[in-house]
């Protein structure tokens, strides 16, 4: 996205679709302090150590003078606080709302994603003009959902556009996976107490979302089903403007995980969710924790691997039996038991009541937004050759067969 420099916001309307509004002068990093939620007006600082600062652009730190005691000692669990979003329940979607963040975020917003408030409505009118002249795309293309779009690119149209197709090429080619898809079709899964959200964020301000994969009872609900309640939990939060601008990370329990859970995880499997999740999803991932890795972990991973993103690659922590690293990230008091944490054991109940409070919504959402072939674009897929993975366990080795059943082009 192309930025204009120097120029009258009054003269440039929704019909500049290309070009974004001039952001005005940005505040240098001399006249910036940190603050839970992102960087206010210059206050005076102790004298100078650095300290590492999160880019939530590119995921690599930069560095600002802080009190020397700080610099050396690992992240505590901090107050939460309105600064970084602490006081907005990460699970429940504002009623009646335009999308628009709170004020106290906006200046991060366009710090970080080119988000200018007088400049919102002519952004948003600018995709739903591409959308409306996409041949055979049947989208929504009220302001909320096309924010989040927006946000996850960084307010570039073309880029808000391609993900767009993508979120729709995924519900055309996986429409089992989205027919009826509503909280109340996956009663049988939610009393696993596999997934769940908290309320409150990292210390980053990040939405967490856990998962413990050894609660999965493979006789009591399938693998297609387990997928489908992920896909809902983040259909729900990535409406929560908060968790647009902040992004989301994610805690993988694996206490439990078996050779029997193994059974049912096929390089074709691993394919489909990740490349719905991570490649059509308007969600910025910032972070994926594992922890309490069993010996086998190695073995299912080297399956799910080969489909992360480079990006996302980058994001990985393993922390083993080393509960505390977790911490470091995610204050223990906001999190369960379970995770060395001091609430109460996970409990999702709260979540899913609020999710049943949207079945409306969600039962309304149609499965296909494309018709015909005029605008599929395939998902991205990593390819490889031979076409089988070959997994290396226990000094031999077992094939897999890969599928391609994802086209890379159009017959």
């Amino acid at each position: 996205m192309v930025e204009t420099t120097g120029s009258d916001p009054t003269v440039s309307g929704p019909g500049d679709m290309k070009s974004p509004p001039a952001l005005g002068p940005q505040p240098k990093a001399e006249d910036l302090k940190p603050t839970e939620g992102g960087y206010t007006d210059k206050e005076p600082q102790t004298n100078g150590t650095v300290k590492e600062r999160p880019n939530e652009q590119n995921g690599v730190s930069t560095t600002e003078e802080v009190s020397s005691t700080s610099a050396s000692s690992p992240p505590t669990a901090r107050p939460i606080t309105r600064s970084c979003g602490g006081s907005i329940d990460r699970r429940v979607v504002p009623v009646n709302s335009d999308g628009s963040l709170p004020p106290e975020m906006e200046e991060e917003a366009m710090e970080d994603l080119h988000e200018k408030k007088q400049w919102v409505e002519r952004d948003v009118q600018a995709l739903r003009e591409l959308v409306d002249a996409e041949p055979n795309l049947k989208s929504r293309i009220d302001q909320p959902f096309l924010l989040a779009f927006l946000r996850a690119r960084k307010f570039d149209y073309e880029q808000a556009m391609e993900m767009i197709r993508r979120y729709h090429r995924a519900r055309l080619e996986n429409k089992e996976l989205y027919v009826n898809l509503t909280p109340s079709a996956l009663d049988h899964v939610w009393p696993l107490q596999m997934q769940t959200v908290l309320p409150f964020p990292d210390v980053n301000g990040r939405t967490v979302i856990i998962f413990r994969t050894g609660s999965w009872k493979p006789e009591e609900c399938s693998l297609d089903d387990v997928f489908r309640a992920q896909v809902l939990i983040l259909e729900h939060i990535v409406r929560i403007p908060v968790t647009q601008l902040k992004g989301i990370v994610a805690v993988v329990d694996c206490s439990g995980l078996s050779m029997t859970h193994a059974y049912y995880l096929t390089p074709t499997h691993a394919r489909r969710m990740i490349s719905i999740i991570q490649e059509v999803f308007p969600l910025r991932f910032k972070a994926l924790h594992f922890i309490h890795e069993p010996s086998i972990f190695d073995w299912i991973f080297s399956i799910v691997r080969p489909f992360l993103s480079e990006k996302i690659n980058g994001r990985l922590h393993f922390h083993g039996e080393e509960i505390s690293g977790l911490h470091e990230h995610i204050p223990a008091d906001i999190l369960p038991e379970e995770l060395g944490g001091s609430q109460p054991p996970l409990d999702n109940s709260e979540l899913i009541s609020f999710l049943k409070q949207n079945e409306t919504y969600y039962s309304g959402m149609s499965p296909v937004g494309l018709q015909g072939e005029g605008c599929l674009v395939p998902l991205p897929v990593p390819f490889f050759s031979p076409l089988t993975i070959q997994v290396e366990i226990l000094g031999g080795s077992i094939l897999f067969p890969h599928h391609r059943e994802f086209p890379h082009s159009r017959k």
